[in-house]
């Protein structure tokens, strides 16, 4: 009936109709995030001392059909560098993409949060570890992300952009830290990223 090719053929209309159900069920989101970042606040050496700055970043998912493969994508940058004389103090962009493993769903928490772990490939001034001789390099990193849905739980009754309106919180920790400036290497030195998000598209962080 048909032979292999038919059976190819089959599998690729199963797994397309597969994919056009999971992109009607959750679409992809893309976020505009402007805040603050913040670094060294955390378990960092004496020499680095914690910086603050403003923070542009946007961030954009893609689901599949699988709750736990979600394309997770997009850029920071700290547009007049932090305070402090820090390494961090910086305005080059952060590139990041990677997979965001659900945690905590607004199942869970009424609607007031959620709670995702993305895992990410960065591109950024001063990665690519110790022995990286260009001035941008790749590293492994993982994150804590969440989400408050302040505009849906809180001014839902204004509708438009309002309702969108959330306030996110990352923190970034790289997996492949470099040397500190007085040459140890701290494994737990996390960024923090905070401020408003702007979601925009079909999937559960817009309304």
């Amino acid at each position: 009936m048909g032979g292999p090719r038919a059976a190819w053929r089959w599998l690729a209309v199963v797994g397309l109709a597969s994919a056009v159900g999971a992109q009607e069920r959750a679409g992809p989101v893309v976020a505009l995030q402007p805040g603050m970042l913040t670094g060294d606040f955390l378990s960092a050496p004496a020499t680095e001392p914690s910086t603050t700055g403003f923070n542009l970043r946007a961030m954009a998912t893609i689901p599949s059909g699988t709750r736990w493969v979600t394309l997770y994508l997009g850029a920071s940058v700290t547009p007049y560098g932090t305070t402090g004389a820090s390494r961090r103090n910086t305005n080059t962009p952060m590139l990041f993409i990677g997979n965001l493993f659900p945690v905590v769903g607004t199942a869970r928490t009424a609607g007031w949060l959620t709670l995702d772990l993305p895992v990410v490939l960065t591109y950024t001034f001063g990665g690519g570890g110790d022995r990286n001789a260009r001035a941008y390099g790749k590293d492994v990193a993982v994150e804590v992300l969440g989400h408050v849905p302040v505009g849906r739980k809180l001014l839902s009754g204004f509708g438009g952009p309002l309702a969108r309106v959330q306030v996110y919180g990352v923190l970034h920790q790289s997996l492949t830290p470099n040397l500190a400036l007085d040459g140890t290497r701290d494994r737990f030195n996390p960024l923090a990223f905070y401020g408003l998000s702007l979601p925009f598209g079909t999937g559960r962080d817009s309304p």
